[in-house]
């Protein structure tokens, strides 16, 4: 019978947390929200509760250092006796981390593994999504350099996919890293020396710190803007959460006038400077719109998502980025193509797409869920802020 997965998991000794930098206060208002399905009830209440957060307090970013450790699998580090360090998981499920840790214990047992001098973990679950990596892994090995005291220590990231990996190595390369300070591994242990990892900067859907976009202006500052332009963001060369008429929506949007951008195929610096060029954006729930973190603050996003996703993620990038951002939840039509439930198509007709684009359609909660004090007045700030900045 297989261990309980908590006491596979250890917190790190006292000695490991070697600094601390706090985050100040985020302040969010709910979405302006459309909703062509319903949402289900199994999964509304969580968002309605995420949503009407109006103030995100601010958490510590807690640097720890580890030496002689395992990294496995997606960014996973083991001990000696291969117990997992407690920081090092983020949403790793049991088990994966039940094989990180058999691959861990073989090769302490062989002692074959890869050694590692030293290096800044850049690496955790959802490395291969460019998203995550994006907002989760590059600020983390940012933050280790310039505010905790590394500044010529190499990032270690994860091999697969190779579009991804590239991209990574390309905004590390911006970030301030020479290629030769970017290390790749894959899934196998390899045996660090000398590990620092960062905790506390990020909650996939719950929680982002305002350092995370402190390094995404500090990196790309010389990175000048495209030609301004409406963008639609397609999800090419993905077909998960993608429309159903995709070619019959992209032909719609270009006779609206929309530039059609496939972020996938663009250089790193590319998408930085189209999205800091975009006017509006507008696409599917996906890694593409993960590019609105460089976006100007006021610019207009209309993100497209399944009816049935719990997912937060955009609309907490667009509140940190102070964007103009409007969630249109969609019904979903077909099987599901990956991971989660609503990774299904979006059914929206060309027709619809442009009445929905066309309209005004102010953020409003509910009926049955009078916005409170706080909120008017956060609603209030956002909006004169938007007005500002455009």
């Amino acid at each position: 019978m297989s261990e309980p997965i908590e006491d596979l998991i250890v917190q790190p000794p006292d000695s490991a947390r070697i600094a601390a930098i706090p985050s100040t206060n985020s302040y969010y208002a709910y979405p302006r929200l459309t909703c062509l399905a319903p949402i289900p009830e199994t999964i509304r209440p969580t968002l309605e509760t995420i949503w009407r957060k109006a103030i995100h307090r601010g958490r510590d970013v807690v640097a720890y250092r580890f030496t002689d450790v395992y990294v496995a699998e997606e960014g996973l580090a083991f001990d000696q006796s291969g117990k997992l360090l407690a920081p090092t998981r983020t949403y790793h499920d049991d088990e994966q981390i039940r094989r990180a840790r058999a691959a861990v214990l073989a090769a302490i047992g062989s002692g074959s593994a890869r050694t590692l001098e030293r290096g800044i973990l850049a690496k955790s679950r959802g490395a291969d999504n460019y998203g995550h990596f994006l907002v989760e892994m590059l600020p983390r090995a940012w933050l280790a350099r310039t505010r905790f005291g590394f500044p010529d220590w190499p990032a270690i990231i994860f091999d697969e996919p190779a579009p991804v990996r590239d991209v990574a190595r390309a905004a590390l390369q911006v970030a301030g890293f020479a290629p030769e300070e970017i290390v790749v591994t894959g899934r196998e242990p390899v045996l660090v020396r000398d590990l620092v990892a960062i905790d506390g900067l990020t909650s996939h859907s719950t929680y982002l710190s305002p350092h995370v976009m402190q390094c995404f202006d500090t990196i790309t500052a010389g990175i000048a803007p495209a030609p301004e332009a409406d963008l639609y963001a397609t999800r090419r060369p993905a077909r998960i959460r993608e429309f159903v008429e995709e070619p019959a929506i992209a032909e719609r949007l270009r006779a609206m006038g929309y530039r059609e951008v496939e972020a996938a195929a663009l250089s790193f610096e590319d998408q930085v400077a189209t999205f800091k060029g975009a006017r509006s954006v507008v696409g599917c729930m996906g890694a593409a719109i993960t590019n609105i973190v460089f976006c100007r603050p006021g610019t207009e996003v209309v993100v497209f998502t399944p009816s049935s996703a719990g997912e937060t993620f955009f609309w907490m990038l667009a509140q940190a980025r102070r964007l103009r951002y409007r969630e249109i939840r969609c019904p979903e039509i077909g099987p599901q193509l990956w991971a989660m439930p609503w990774d299904r198509l979006i059914d929206v007709s060309p027709a619809e797409l442009e009445r929905l684009l066309t309209r005004s359609a102010p953020s409003e909660p509910p009926a049955d869920r009078k916005p409170s004090r706080l909120h008017r007045g956060v609603s209030a700030f956002r909006a004169a802020l938007a007005r500002v900045w455009r």
